[in-house]
């Protein structure tokens, strides 16, 4: 038995030779698509196609949901054990298992199902999630126009084949790790719509702390107070140093000086993004493209970050070619703010939630590489 016949983490009992086989000797049925038109959800019968295959999941994720127009024939029905692959376009090779959840489900045109009768279905699944299979589809697909792999091509995919009872031990083990990620998906999303909540109660004074003095109105200009970036990036192309700089899309690079040795908040003023809002602590930048916007005395500025956050900033957006917001504009808009002390309080429960969102985003970061991780290790 040599290395290229076994993985090189596997599971304790099976120490059978994997065998060489392809997607063709596995399935049988393999079919093209409807070609039906989208039309309005009729309650029952749903429609997949290429876009309504998730990305990032492979899941069926459809935006909106849909109904294929016309006679409906049971052949494009897709039932248990049948996976479809994309056959054209950017999205080539992109794959969708059927899962009983989602119903009556037909597939469409640009979509080929292939029914795998001879093999463990989610075992020849997740084949086609590992790197092996991307730079397959890659080289399968160049044509002289537009990529594309057809059925016969299709069932040249190579695999390697485990005894049926080691598949659907992988598959089994493979599928908690999914399910671990879509319950960390969930839980992400909850705090994501409980933040919006808490934001749109707090600032509308619905929801408070322990304090009973009134919020008062201010405009922003008495509030904030603005400065410009000296910085372009075009001319730091050779600098780098330990501070980090921010431009419109997050963080640039690190360089050798910063221009704000307090916190602040930045936002995008030209361009790309503009009005987008961001908060940075101190020792570091923002590119000329962003503006520093630092609280005023008695102003706690994690309150104020939040608070901006819930302000329509883009009716102050002007420019046709390149879109600019200007402080002289927007420092007119009125806020209600409260004591500074309880400011404190609802800056720092934004901050404490935040951190949580960010806290379970690294968690599903870290479970989507381990599964990556095991796809590597687990098959031939």
């Amino acid at each position: 038995m040599t290395e290229k016949n076994v993985p090189k983490l596997r599971f304790s009992g099976f120490n059978e030779t994997w065998v060489k086989s392809n997607l063709g000797n596995v399935s049988s049925d393999e079919m093209y698509g409807m070609n039906s038109a989208a039309t309005d959800f009729d309650g029952f019968n749903k429609y997949i196609r290429i876009t309504d295959i998730s990305e990032s999941s492979n899941k069926f994720v459809p935006s909106p949901l849909t109904s294929p127009d016309g006679n409906l024939d049971e052949k494009f029905k897709l039932k248990e054990g049948d996976i479809v692959f994309a056959r054209t376009g950017a999205s080539t090779g992109k794959t969708y298992i059927y899962d009983k959840n989602d119903g009556n489900l037909y597939f469409a045109g640009f979509l080929i199902k292939f029914n795998i009768n001879k093999a463990y279905p989610k075992f020849v699944f997740y084949n086609t999630l590992k790197d092996e299979y991307k730079n397959w589809v890659s080289v399968m697909s160049v044509r002289s126009g537009q990529p594309g792999i057809n059925s016969n091509e299709y069932k040249k995919l190579p695999l390697n084949i485990p005894s049926l009872d080691e598949q659907k031990k992988i598959s089994d083990f493979l599928e908690s790790i999914d399910s671990k990620i879509n319950l960390l998906k969930k839980k992400y999303e909850y705090y994501q719509e409980f933040k919006k909540y808490l934001m749109q109660q707090i600032f509308a004074g619905k929801l408070r702390f322990d304090f009973d003095d009134e919020w008062k109105q201010y405009k922003l200009k008495d509030l904030l107070t603005v400065k410009s970036s000296s910085i372009s990036i075009n001319q730091l192309e050779d600098n780098t140093g330990e501070y980090p700089l921010y431009g419109a899309s997050g963080f640039l690079k690190n360089i050798d000086f910063c221009e704000m040795e307090t916190d602040y908040i930045s936002i995008v003023k030209d361009g790309s993004g503009v009005g987008n809002l961001s908060y940075h602590e101190k020792n570091s930048s923002i590119v000329n493209t962003s503006q520093y916007l630092l609280p005023k005395k008695d102003f706690n500025i994690h309150f104020l970050y939040y608070q901006l956050q819930t302000l329509n900033l883009l009716k102050y957006v002007n420019g046709s070619s390149i879109p600019h917001i200007y402080f002289k504009d927007y420092c007119i808009e009125k806020v209600t703010v409260p004591s500074l002390p309880e400011q404190q309080k609802i800056g720092k429960l934004f901050v404490d939630t935040d951190k949580t969102i960010e806290n379970i985003d690294n968690c599903i970061q870290v479970t989507q590489e381990f599964k990556k991780g095991l796809l590597q290790q687990m098959f031939v």
